[in-house]
């Protein structure tokens, strides 16, 4: 296992994490600490407006080969949030990152097509926050926005973690381009990781590693994978080999 390619789906890049500056060093230690050869990475914040955070994580990142850059899209923001995708992707973004609950939202919300139809243009993945119905996060709305863009791949985080597990498997189940991945679940719970790879649904070749990082503890989230009993192929597939594919690493 220790020469096992890992990447990580969904790492942040904040410029102080816990009172302490963190940056692109910090979010290189953090990586080195649990044996991740490549992050995506996006940026750490949350703004109504995201183009400068974007900006300034595509700007820091540029030419790093260990980090695959991300940004933060608000759809609400019309053709602005199309503007800036274009522009990010030009800057070398190679993923879109949505944050309803931040941006307040539905996902199957109308706004969310444009953005969605670009990615496709683009041919660049969508990486998804899930969670709360309430919060316009719920994996059933995920389920919802696949299926009305098919050929945009989406990296589901957190995989409707905890009540709504269920319901991201049922979204995956339904729509071949929908992946889950393992943010902070994976580090608190592994064993859920495992009953759905295991579960006749859903296999290892559909859910990808993702640390949450540096909020996510990246080091628990790589050995909960490793220490629960996959097998090596189904290990390899989940800590890296999807998101190798995915991103054409």
């Amino acid at each position: 296992m220790a020469t096992q390619f890992v990447a990580d789906f969904e790492a942040y890049m904040p410029a102080e994490f816990n009172d302490e500056p963190y940056g692109k060093a910090g979010l290189i230690a953090v990586a080195d600490k649990a044996g991740i050869d490549v992050c995506v990475v996006f940026p750490g914040g949350l703004p109504p407006d995201p183009a400068e955070i974007n900006a300034h994580l595509l700007e820091e990142t540029k030419g790093e080969t260990r980090i695959v850059p991300g940004c933060l899209i608000n759809p609400t923001m019309g053709s602005a949030a199309c503007d800036n995708l274009k522009r990010c992707v030009d800057a070398g973004a190679q993923t879109v990152k949505l944050m309803a609950a931040a941006h307040r939202y539905r996902l199957d919300a109308p706004c969310v097509d444009p953005v969605m139809e670009l990615a496709k243009s683009l041919d660049i993945p969508a990486t998804i926050h899930s969670g709360s119905p309430m919060s316009g996060c719920s994996p059933e709305f995920i389920g919802t926005l696949a299926e009305r863009h098919p050929d945009v791949t989406i990296i589901m985080d957190h995989m409707g973690y905890r009540e709504w597990t269920p319901l991201a498997v049922q979204a995956a189940v339904e729509n071949s381009n929908i992946y889950l991945g393992t943010t902070l679940i994976a580090a608190a719970e592994p064993i859920t990781i495992k009953g759905i790879a295991r579960g006749g649904r859903i296999g290892a070749d559909r859910i990808v590693f993702g640390s949450n990082s540096p909020s996510g503890d990246a080091v628990n989230g790589v050995n909960g994978i490793r220490n629960i009993g996959f097998t090596d192929e189904e290990a390899s597939s989940i800590l890296g080999g999807n998101l190798k594919a995915i991103y054409g690493l």
